[in-house]
């Protein structure tokens, strides 16, 4: 009787040694807790925003010579470019121009036009305080600006419609034939301006 129950503890001894040996294989075969987060894949960084590069102030586009990249004596294809926008064609192949805004609007002088004699750009009409002239004045200003800005350059006139109204042509610093003309009303502000080259930078009614 003695022998079956030691055979019966050496098989219960070797059953526990089975079950805590199945244990361990169980434990060290599973998931690592607190695996190291260098492990981990890294994530990846956001790729930076495309730089996108500033259109040109509007102070480069008025200029002495032309507007923007439209030279004086150009077609009308580099003024076409270079205003990017449509622009409705009035007058002849002698004396065209090109007018950025409707009729109404044009009408009451304001509004920016091209304007292209014998088929060559000649001269343009800023009749807003969205384009600053060179020198920096605008529509609204004073002339007092315009005389500040330019000096000795500056030839006062008479408007030739308006009563109490001026003239200003200014001369450019560096020379040559374009021309600078400002126009005021009675009290002294400016209410229009062009740039060109003769004869048609001189013709007070345009095309007309």
């Amino acid at each position: 009787m003695k022998s079956v129950t030691v055979r019966y503890g050496l098989l219960g001894l070797l059953l526990c040694s089975l079950a805590a040996c199945q244990k361990a294989d169980e434990s060290s075969s599973g998931p690592v807790s607190g695996a190291s987060p260098a492990a981990e894949s890294a994530p990846v960084p956001a790729a930076e925003p495309a730089v996108t590069q500033a259109p040109p102030p509007v102070t480069e586009v008025t200029r002495f010579d032309g507007f923007g990249p439209a030279r004086f004596g150009e077609a009308e294809e580099s003024v076409r470019i270079a205003w990017g926008r449509p622009l409705e064609a009035a007058g002849s192949e002698d004396c065209r121009q090109l007018f950025a805004e409707p009729l109404a609007t044009r009408a009451q002088g304001k509004g920016v036009s091209f304007m292209l004699v014998d088929g060559k750009f000649a001269r343009y009409d800023i009749g807003t305080a969205n384009y600053p002239a060179p020198g920096g004045a605008v529509v609204g200003d004073p002339m007092a600006r315009v005389i500040e800005q330019h000096g000795t350059r500056v030839e006062l006139q008479p408007h030739k419609y308006v009563e109490g109204a001026k003239t200003l042509i200014v001369t450019p610093e560096g020379g040559g034939d374009a021309r600078l003309v400002f126009e005021t009303s009675p009290d002294g502000t400016i209410t229009r301006w062009r740039i060109g080259v003769p004869p048609a930078i001189f013709f007070v009614e345009g095309c007309s």
